[in-house]
C-alpha cells in the first residue's frame, strides 16, 4: 500500500531570509510551495506546517555556549566580536539576518517533523532541512544548525542502531562527518565535488574513513569537475548495493541538494534533473523509504523543478509534461541574477529535463571501484 506523502514546509520563509547578495537570499521553499499549487500537484492536507525546533532539540548535536551566542546576535541582529572569532557567526559566509536564528530553527524543527511522521507511517520531505555544514560550535558553510546531525542524533535516541546518512549535495557534509566520525551507529555516505578544487576543501577526501569505532564507517566519493548523469549514476549504482549490503541500515535519512545541476552556479557538476531523479530512485529502489530532506541549490527555478520531482516520486504523481501557465508566470516573476548567458528557455517548458550524458571518465571509475574494495 503507498504510504501518504507530507511536505513538511511553511511560507514563513519568506521573511526569514539571508542578507542581500548572500547566495542563500533567493526563494525556496515558499517558493517550491506555490509552484506545486500552481502546477496543481499538492493539496492542502499533505502539506504540514512547520514547527520550529526547541533547545532540548538543538543540544543534541550543538554546544549550548554557540547555541546562546546565536539567540543573542539573533535579538539584537548584531554581533559581538568575541562571537565573530569563536564561533563564526556575523561573517558574509554565515551573516547575521532572520534566517540565522528563526529560519534555522524552523528548518531543524521540520526535519524533526519528517522523522516523525516517517516513524509514523508516512512519506515526509523537509525541503528546508539538509544544512550539513554547521559544526556543533559554530557556523559554517552557509549553515547554523546541523539539521541532520541533530535527526540522527534525534533516531539514535529512539532506539535506532545502524542508521545510514547519505549526501547527494555537491558539496561535502563536513559538519556531519565530524560529530560522527568516530561512531559506528552511523554509516555516512557522500558524493561530492573534491575538495580538491570546493568547499570545504579541508574536508572530503577519500581517505577518511572514520576513526576509533568509526572506523570503516564514513566513505567519501570526491568526484572531478564536469559530472554528468552517467558518471554520477554509476557511483550510485555500484555503491549503494554495496553499502546496504555490507551496512544492512535499519533507517537512512537523505540529503537532496539541487546544487548538483548544471544551472547551480555554486558547483561544478553538471547533472540533469532526470539524472538527480534517477539517482533517488535507485536510492528507493535498493533502500525502500527514508527521510527526505532539502540541501544546498542556489539556482531557484532549478531549484524547484529538481524538489517538485522529489515530490511527485513520493506523492505517487505522474510528473507533467508541460508546465501550466500560472507556474510559468511564478518561474518568471523570481527575481534571480543568472551568472552567465546559457540559454534556460527550456527550464519554463517541462518539468523533466533530458539526461546530460558523457563518457565515463577513468578517474571516476577508478574512485568507484577503490570504494568497491572497500566495502567488500
Amino acid at each position: 500500500m503507498q504510504k501518504k506523502a507530507k511536505l513538511v514546509a511553511s511560507l514563513a520563509y519568506k521573511n526569514l531570509r539571508y542578507t542581500n547578495n548572500h547566495p542563500l537570499r533567493i526563494p525556496r521553499v515558499s517558493l517550491l510551495m506555490e509552484f506545486l499549487k500552481a502546477m496543481d500537484l499538492i493539496e492542502e492536507e499533505e502539506i504540514v506546517e512547520s514547527k520550529p525546533a526547541t533547545l532540548k532539540d538543538l543540544l543534541l548535536f550543538h554546544e549550548e555556549e554557540y547555541i546562546n551566542a546565536l539567540r543573542e546576535s539573533d535579538s539584537c541582529q548584531c554581533v559581538k566580536r568575541e562571537y565573530r572569532e569563536r564561533f563564526n557567526i556575523g561573517t558574509y559566509e554565515n551573516p547575521i539576518s532572520p534566517a540565522m536564528w528563526k529560519g534555522s530553527l524552523l528548518a531543524t524543527g521540520s526535519s524533526l517533523q519528517a522523522a516523525d511522521l516517517f516513524l509514523g507511517g508516512f512519506l515526509a520531505f523537509n525541503p528546508a532541512g539538509g544544512m550539513h555544514h554547521a559544526y556543533s560550535n559554530k557556523a559554517n558553510g552557509f549553515c547554523f544548525i546541523n539539521d541532520p546531525g541533530i535527526t540522527l542524533q534525534y533516531l539514535l535516541e529512539k532506539g535506532y542502531r545502524r542508521i545510514l546518512y547519505i549526501d547527494l549535495d555537491a558539496h561535502h557534509c563536513d559538519g556531519v562527518q565530524d560529530f560522527f566520525y568516530e561512531d559506528d551507529r552511523v554509516f555516512v555516505f557522500s558524493i561530492h565535488q573534491s575538495p580538491s578544487y570546493a568547499f570545504p576543501f579541508k574536508r572530503g577526501f577519500f581517505e577518511e574513513r572514520g576513526s576509533g569505532k568509526g572506523r570503516g564507517y564514513n566513505l567519501n566519493i570526491p568526484l572531478p569537475k564536469g559530472i554528468k548523469d552517467n558518471e554520477y549514476l554509476l557511483v550510485v549504482e555500484e555503491l549503494i548495493p554495496l553499502i546496504a549490503q555490507a551496512y544492512k541500515p535499519e533507517i537512512y535519512v537523505l540529503q537532496l541538494g539541487t546544487d548538483v545541476l548544471a544551472e547551480d552556479y555554486l558547483s561544478k557538476f553538471e547533472l540533469s534533473n532526470f539524472g538527480f531523479l534517477k539517482a533517488f530512485d535507485i536510492i528507493r529502489e535498493v533502500l525502500s523509504d527514508g527521510i527526505y530532506l532539502g540541501g544546498g541549490g542556489y539556482n531557484p527555478i532549478a531549484l524547484t523543478r529538481a524538489w517538485s520531482l522529489i515530490w511527485c516520486r513520493i506523492s505517487n504523481r505522474e510528473i507533467p509534461k508541460e508546465l501550466s501557465p500560472r507556474a510559468i508566470g511564478l518561474l518568471s516573476s523570481v527575481e534571480f541574477e543568472e551568472f552567465d548567458e546559457v540559454d534556460r528557455s527550456y527550464m519554463l517548458k517541462s518539468l523533466l529535463d533530458n539526461p546530460r550524458k558523457d563518457y565515463i571518465r577513468e578517474e571516476v571509475k577508478d574512485i568507484v571501484e577503490r570504494a568497491r574494495n572497500e566495502l567488500l
